[in-house]
């Protein structure tokens, strides 16, 4: 379903379609598939609750943004299950972040009564004034590698500033974005503030760029899409938030102490199972240490528990979906095929408990070159839709 001025609605053209479990490639929800008409319905919703909450005052939304990371916290087990379910990330890394969303709205609470105007020097007789009013309608566009944490990110200062939303989660991956939106209803929040419409990003996504009552884009994805989204968002001069992937290095040099460098290369690339578009997925190092360096790393690698999202002892879950997986090993056969040498990793698992899921061994190259296209690509992360 969607959730449009408070209420759980179907699309209206009647459309569903199905996320796949992906640890098992199992079928296991089935949601409403928002389109053209729907993003007009939600960002309807949100024109009309403006002018309610852009009134209320200052210490009343705080107060409101204090209850639901209150909220969060209290069903801080059943966010972080949706979340490791829905993306196939570990448990405790999915927990911790239900954490950090709930420690976003806090802080954007706190955040409320501090932002004001200021009033500036003229030469002329008289007192010149700014103020700092909402924008109004806010499109929110987040991806599926950090569903709850990058939404938290989005929705928390926009509401903080006294502007409705609309939220499109990524198709793969709403479902966190849904109970939280049901999270700040109880906590207080106006119907119509918060409108959260899964849908294709080529259809949803398009539809709420170009849309005239919205104002404002905040868009989390791929730097491909990024660019499309800034060229639809110029046609009105809407204001633009873009975060983009990136192709990010750990530089380690000879003096370094690798007790402690080598574990923290490992899961500044690893954590989400590497899809994080500020990974570090280029690793740097200087000759003298380059061997041993490698050897320990590749050590940590192979000793990684590749395992089920729900088990509390797992280190590394499944890729978002299999079409994720086919992409990365994609990759890793074009690395293989430039030239690059595979040291560890770059299969599936083969047991039965993991064969019939999204898994990918952790995988390492050397011999990498800078024209390689595993070591240009900006992400093997495509977070967008």
């Amino acid at each position: 379903m969607l959730l449009i001025h408070g209420d759980r609605l179907p699309a209206l053209s009647g459309t569903h379609y199905s996320l796949i479990d992906p640890t098992t490639g199992q079928p296991w929800e089935t949601l409403a598939a928002a389109g053209v008409e729907d993003v007009d319905r939600a960002v309807e919703s949100a024109e009309s609750a403006r002018a309610e909450w852009r009134r209320v005052n200052s210490r009343d939304r705080t107060r409101m943004l204090l209850t639901l990371a209150t909220l969060i916290r209290e069903h801080a087990d059943e966010l972080a299950h949706l979340e490791s379910r829905n993306v196939g990330k570990p448990i405790r890394e999915a927990a911790d972040e239900v954490q950090l969303a709930a420690d976003c709205f806090e802080y954007y609470a706190g955040a409320i009564n501090k932002i004001g105007g200021q009033t500036i020097p003229v030469a002329a007789a008289g007192t010149s004034l700014t103020f700092r009013e909402p924008i109004g309608v806010c499109g929110l566009i987040a991806p599926w590698n950090f569903p709850l944490v990058i939404t938290a990110w989005k929705v928390a200062p926009a509401l903080a500033m006294g502007n409705t939303l609309v939220l499109k989660p990524a198709s793969q991956t709403p479902l966190t974005a849904l109970r939280l939106a049901e999270l700040a209803l109880a906590a207080g929040i106006p119907p119509g503030v918060l409108n959260v419409i899964p849908g294709a990003g080529s259809i949803v996504g398009e539809a709420l760029i170009r849309h005239p009552l919205v104002r404002k884009i905040s868009f989390t994805g791929s730097t491909e899409v990024g660019t499309q989204v800034m060229r639809l968002a110029a046609d009105d001069i809407k204001r633009v938030t873009l975060e983009l992937g990136g192709k990010s290095a750990n530089v380690v040099f000879a003096d370094a102490d690798l007790e402690k460098a080598v574990p923290k290369a490992v899961w500044s690339v690893l954590g989400n199972a590497g899809q994080d578009c500020c990974a570090r997925s280029r690793l740097l190092l200087q000759r003298p240490i380059y061997d041993a360096f490698v050897d320990r790393l590749v050590e940590q690698f192979k000793a990684l528990k590749l395992g089920n999202p729900l088990d509390p002892t797992t280190e590394i879950g499944t890729l978002v979906s299999f079409a994720q997986r086919d992409r990365v090993a994609d990759y890793i056969q074009i690395g293989q095929h430039e030239g690059a040498t595979l040291v560890c990793g770059g299969a599936a698992p083969t047991s039965p408990e993991l064969a019939q899921g999204a898994y990918l061994y952790p995988t390492l190259f050397t011999d990498v070159r800078p024209e390689m296209r595993i070591s240009r690509r900006r992400s093997l992360v495509r977070c967008c839709v």
